[in-house]
Formats: C-alpha cells, structure tokens, sequence
C-alpha cells in the first residue's frame, strides 16, 4: 500500500477505535465521522458511577483523613500519620515534627501555604522540613480546618449559617452569602477537578460558582454518601469510608480537530 493508504487506514482505525463501528469509511466522511465523536472540551473527565478499589499497607481508612501538601498524600488520624505510594497503592508510616498527634480533616490550603486549624490550635506546614509552627488570623480566629474549603479561586469556611471568605493577602476572614444552599458544613464540600459539589446523605448539590447558587445533583452506583468521605489523589476520585471504598469513574475526554473534504475516495 502506498503512504496515502497507509495514512488513511490508520485515521478510520482510529475512528472505529472511538466510536466502536466496524463500517468502512470514506475521506470524504472522515470529517463527519469525527466530528461525531463527543469532544470533551467542557465536561468533566468523570462519569456519576462509582465502584469498588483496594489498598495495601493500610485497607481500612476514612477519607476524611486524607490530605495533600500539593505533593504527597497523607493519612492522619492522631497518632496512625501514613504517606501514599500511588504508583503502588500502599501507605507507609509518616512523621512529623512540632505536631505529631491530629486529624488530617482539620488540614487544608490557601493555594501556597498548608494549615491545621482545630478551634484555637492553628498551625502552618513547613513541607521541607515536615515542621509545624503556630499561626495567627483575624475576622475569624477559633475555627476548625475540617469546613474549610475552596472553589478554585476563594477560600470559605463553613459551618451551619456561619459563612466566610478568606482575604489571603491579610490572613482575614469577612462574611459570605449564599443561594440555593444557605446552611451547610464545608467538610461536606468536595471537587472533581471541574465542579464543586455538597454530598450529606441524600442531599446532593452542585455550585454554580458565577452566581453563588448551589442546585440539586444525582448519582450512579453510589447515591447516598457525604462528602466528608471523599478525596483525590490528583488523578482519580476516591469514597472511602471504612470498608466501603469506591473510585468515581471517568468519561473519555478527547479534543478531535475536524478534517475537510469533498472528493470521492476509496474505503478504509
């Protein structure tokens, strides 16, 4: 076969590959072809299915422990502190200096710095030395890290009808207003990389971050769950609530650029 033939054989493979189709197609239906192919340019890379994954090292572990200094994943629960291989799925033993007792729900970020804050105990992370020291705020002064959470751009503390917004800039916190959802926990608050969702039982929402408006949301495989449970690994979306362990699965998210064509050619 000549270089052309080879060239467009591999292109309606490709095709067929992503559609599931076993059909012949023509050059000249390529670009409507792949132009049918769902491009996942504003999606989310994950579907609303969970199922189920296993760990070793540690297997029985809740999700609300789980944190990450941008680099590593931890597992803190007072004095059982873990660190992921996640190339391997196993946790080993973590140790820490200026705090080495607490609760991995009671840590979270402002984008550059990692706090623990549990009521008047505030601490600020050190990650090359894996040191902990004391940490001060104003608007808000007594509060826990556990309803802490962020919609890529802000900070909020949540808990009850007791919002804030954190200027990062001044370390201070100022009053927050919300719709749709106006009374809620931030340990509850959770992302997929692309939305923000409230996950409490049977109450689930989804946050129109334009507008401040939280709204209803449905799931598969795992309908009833809080979100306290929930983490990531950078990569994949994990349940954990002790035995019960679930990852959220993906959808294929691919960008196709469109070809043109007119002209009758052979099948491949």
């Amino acid at each position: 076969m000549s270089a052309l033939t080879d060239t467009f054989t591999s292109i309606a493979d490709a095709i067929r590959a992503k559609t599931g189709g076993t059909a012949t197609i023509t050059p000249a239906n390529m670009p409507a072809e792949i132009g049918s192919i769902p491009s996942g340019s504003s999606e989310s890379i994950f579907t609303s299915t969970w199922s189920e994954k296993t760990w070793s090292g540690l297997t029985s572990l809740n999700g609300q422990y789980i944190w990450t200094d941008g680099t590593n994943i931890y597992y803190s629960e007072l004095a059982a502190q873990y660190v992921l291989d996640t190339s391997t799925s196993t946790w080993s033993a973590k140790t820490w200096s200026g705090l080495t007792s607490f609760y991995g729900m009671n840590i979270w970020t402002d984008g550059t710095n990692i706090y623990y804050s549990a009521s008047s105990t505030q601490y600020v992370l050190d990650t090359s030395t894996s040191t902990w020291s004391k940490k001060t705020w104003s608007g808000l002064t007594s509060f826990n890290g556990s309803n802490i959470w962020t919609d890529g751009t802000n900070i909020y503390y949540s808990t009850g009808s007791t919002q804030y917004v954190l200027d990062i800039s001044t370390s201070t916190w100022s009053a927050k207003t919300w719709s749709g959802l106006t009374s809620f926990d931030g340990n509850r608050v959770w992302t997929d990389g692309t939305n923000i969702y409230y996950s409490t039982s049977t109450n689930q929402y989804v946050l129109d971050i334009s507008t401040s408006t939280w709204s209803a949301k449905a799931w598969s495989g795992l309908t009833s769950f809080n979100g306290v449970y929930l983490w990531t690994d950078g990569t994949d979306v994990y349940y954990s609530d002790t035995s019960n362990q679930y990852v959220l699965g993906k959808n294929p998210v691919t960008q196709y650029i469109k070809g043109t064509g007119t002209k009758a050619q052979p099948s491949f």
